[in-house]
């Protein structure tokens, strides 16, 4: 009769907090930003599509890539905590199952004349019913974080690849950068050699002596320091293979000249594509589900439970026991007094949901930014890549015309020395800008939300 009395009241207790549920948390509405239909940057140009990706993909950089995305030190954290997020989920999932319990229980009681002792053993079943959604939403917030450990784990994974590319190019243009110095270290030293011949057969004067030869250590000393820089840059490079940075990895490969071609979609597409943005996406919906779950903690809780024993006076009786002891119970529980702090508590979790629909906004249009930036440099690098070649043309030219002026007494060395300058510069900054395009190419696909491992192994 007992147990009908608890059932008929757990059934109660359901039908009227099912009455209640109807008034559940209603979130505000999330945010949405109204996105241009396409691009503000004029990238006409850029619409082709052209296969950019294969004249970069060598076999020593796929090799390295590949070794990049096994060992990288914050890559691999990364994949753990998409682990913890993954154990973070299967502890919230278990929420919605019954916990069973063995309990073992052993007190001795007495007073000044007689004692006693009791022993009991017993299974315990307890289950919370998920009445309002409260365990819902926090399973909820756990497989959002879950997501966005995955979505920062491929940003991070794309992010990757991308600076061992621009790592790997920037080692090659130090490395024909030395190259030109070395040549440039030889020029000068021949020079010297020619005018200090021609110095002691008393052809020319001493400045110019002066001169060759303060040009000669100028670039010796240009030279070395580059040299540093490249070592520095293979460094780097090591660094991101997650290996000791010795600076013994040798590159020897030239820059290709990327075409102009690359597909950039719409700034819609970016939002679902681009791996940061979805974790930002799904930061914000978690935050959401745990506005949800916070507001839910002031609600009553139902608890069923169940328990199933046998007590003796003799620990070894106890395994031998009837196990005849049963109980069956329902909990409802509620908070009636905290001093404020549940409530507190949620609108703690209101505000910082605020915060999160700001910061998903501030990384979408800075995403955005970068688009915009990176389409208007990519445009502005090709044009002033054809204008410096043609200034290296007519540098190189004017640099021998000028020297062989300089010995039929026609102009001063320091006209030669002008020459050889702007020769120089001329030459660097097209090594340079074939560097800067493809990083800048790099970084435009990585913008636009693009897999360059998945683009480099598609086209290979």
């Amino acid at each position: 009769m007992k147990t009908r009395y608890t059932l008929v009241a757990v059934a109660t207790s359901l039908f009227i907090l099912s009455a209640c549920s109807s008034s559940s948390y209603v979130d505000e509405p999330l945010v949405k930003p109204e996105l241009p239909a396409s691009w503000h940057t004029d990238a006409k140009s850029l619409q082709d599509n052209q296969s950019w990706v294969s004249p970069i993909a060598t076999d020593q950089l796929l090799e390295l890539i590949s070794i990049g995305l096994n060992t990288n030190q914050q890559l691999i954290q990364l994949a753990l905590e998409v682990e913890v997020k993954k154990q973070q989920l299967n502890i919230s999932d278990s929420s919605f199952w019954p916990e069973l319990n063995l309990a073992a229980n052993s007190a001795r009681r007495g007073d000044s004349d007689t004692s006693s002792s009791s022993n009991s053993l017993s299974l315990d079943l307890s289950y919370e019913l998920d009445i309002w959604g409260k365990l819902s939403d926090s399973a909820k917030a756990s497989k959002l974080n879950l997501l966005t450990a995955e979505a920062n784990y491929q940003q991070a994974r794309d992010a990757l690849v991308a600076d061992v590319v621009i790592a790997y190019y920037k080692v090659v243009t130090s490395t024909e950068l030395v190259k030109l110095f070395e040549r440039r270290t030889e020029n000068a030293k021949l020079n010297f050699d020619i005018i200090e011949s021609g110095y002691l057969q008393g052809l020319n004067t001493a400045l110019d002596v002066y001169l060759t030869q303060n040009e000669f250590h100028s670039e010796n000393s240009n030279l070395l320091a580059q040299r540093s820089q490249r070592n520095k840059d293979i460094r780097t490079l090591e660094r991101l293979l997650g290996g000791y940075p010795a600076g013994k990895l040798l590159v020897d490969e030239q820059l290709p000249l990327l075409p102009q071609g690359i597909k950039i979609g719409v700034p819609s597409e970016l939002v679902k594509r681009k791996p940061q943005l979805q974790a930002a996406w799904y930061q914000l919906l978690a935050q959401d589900a745990l506005v949800a779950f916070t507001q839910k903690q002031r609600y009553p809780a139902l608890r069923l439970g169940a328990d199933i024993g046998t007590a003796s006076n003799d620990i070894a009786n106890l395994l031998s026991g009837d196990y005849s002891s049963w109980s069956v119970f329902a909990g409802l529980s509620a908070p009636i007094f905290n001093a404020g702090r549940l409530k507190s508590q949620t609108e703690q979790q209101k505000l910082k949901l605020k915060q999160q629909e700001q910061q998903y906004l501030n990384t979408l249009f800075s995403a955005f930014e970068q688009v915009e930036n990176n389409l208007d440099l990519d445009a502005s690098l090709q044009q002033q890549y054809r204008s410096t070649l043609k200034a290296q043309d007519n540098a190189l030219q004017a640099e021998t015309l000028s020297f062989e002026q300089y010995q039929s007494g026609l102009v001063s060395y320091t006209t030669v020395l002008d020459a050889q300058n702007r020769a120089f510069v001329a030459q660097s900054s097209v090594i340079s800008l074939k560097n800067q395009i493809i990083a800048n190419r790099i970084g435009l696909h990585l913008a636009l939300g693009g897999d360059l491992d998945a683009s480099v192994t598609e086209e290979e």
